[in-house]
């Protein structure tokens, strides 16, 4: 049963806005006593650990603008003090949320448990799209990601690594991230163009969201704080994005300590509440080949020969590329933007199409 890998949320915390129904605590559904049901579900909330209660605080009272939008908190994973049982209580719960269509967003806790996460996928049969936002990644062995790429049998297609600083990257780990093809889109150029992230979680199947991607004044106590990083505003921006996407359907904020540091908390509330305002207007229009519902520009490169086709959608009027399989008669679809169609007209090859063909091949 699903409700024996949660505890529940102390009464004093799950009950402080019961009644009123303009603020998020007086419409969600939250495990205080009794465990809620999963039916007409759209959204459930899980805490990673006793870290998320603080955050339910700042949470419930935000206002409640998601129309009749069915939303659940789970409460937190059961503590077992054993970081297998904790990766394997996350993975079984989520796995069993995603088979049921329920978008879940994950808050808390240091240990991210970002195998566990990647893991509640390991029975669907599509590739798996991963954005992953953090200030540093680590690929080496013995790494919760070296764990992911790693996974044999897997359905994992491709992890975006968004908000990088290249001083916590080591030399080892950019080999491997160049020999996967996996993309890094670093800070300075998210900054300098914040929309570009929108095409990368449109495609995406799982968020996870290091909060130590956030600059130290606007996340004042999340270990490892950096002067450099996320600004506050970005970061609820990706979180909007990542709500948006129409595939997404897990979103993992880690890295939250034990405080009671109220603006720390808040940013969190906050990204948590504009992922949800993102899922209540996604456009559900990912195309399919030949799709009537878009417009298709094919386009071909003279100095590679390679027919590089664009879909735009008439609902929603954003972009995709297609990517041919090389070796059998599939086609995969991932967001773009349409700087990437600009390029094509002249004359030059989108990384975003290069890497994901090479990963392919």
């Amino acid at each position: 049963m699903l409700d024996s890998f949660f505890t529940p949320i102390p009464e004093e915390i799950g009950h402080p806005t019961k009644g009123k129904k303009q603020l998020i605590g007086g419409k969600i559904k939250s495990y205080v006593h009794t465990f809620p049901s999963l039916k007409n579900v759209k959204v459930a909330i899980i805490g990673i650990d006793s870290t998320a209660n603080n955050v339910r605080k700042a949470f419930y009272q935000l206002s409640w603008r998601f129309e009749n939008m069915e939303i659940i908190d789970l409460g937190n994973l059961v503590s077992t003090g054993d970081p297998k049982q904790q990766e394997f209580a996350l993975s079984e719960s989520l796995a069993e949320l995603i088979s049921a269509n329920i978008i879940t967003v994950l808050m808390g806790g240091e240990n991210p448990y970002l195998f566990g996460q990647f893991n509640a996928y390991r029975n669907l049969s599509d590739s798996i799209e991963i954005v992953n936002v953090c200030s540093g990644m680590n690929l080496e062995t013995g790494s919760e990601l070296h764990k992911i790429i790693s996974q044999k049998p897997s359905n994992l297609f491709n992890i975006d690594f968004v908000g990088t600083q290249a001083y916590n990257i080591s030399s080892n780990t950019s080999k491997l991230l160049e020999q996967n093809y996996f993309e890094n889109h670093r800070l300075g150029n998210i900054r300098a163009n914040i929309e570009e992230v929108e095409p990368l979680l449109r495609s995406a199947h799982a968020l996870m969201f290091d909060l130590k991607s956030v600059r130290q004044s606007d996340a004042p106590d999340i270990n490892n704080f950096s002067p450099n990083g996320l600004y506050a505003e970005e970061a609820v921006k990706i979180a909007r994005y990542a709500g948006l996407s129409n595939t997404l359907n897990s979103a993992s904020f880690y890295g939250l300590t034990q405080t009671d540091n109220s603006v720390t908390e808040l940013l969190l509330a906050q990204m948590m509440w504009y992922f949800i305002e993102g899922a209540t207007t996604r456009f559900y229009d990912h195309p399919v080949k030949n799709d009537p519902a878009f417009l298709i520009y094919r386009n071909k490169l003279e100095s590679t020969g390679h027919e590089i086709t664009f879909y735009k959608s008439r609902k929603s009027n954003r972009w995709w590329l297609e990517i041919p399989h090389p070796y059998e008669n599939k086609t995969f679809f991932i967001g773009c933007s349409y700087t990437d169609y600009q390029l094509v007209c002249n004359g030059e090859m989108p990384d975003r199409w290069w890497r994901a063909y090479q990963r392919l091949i």
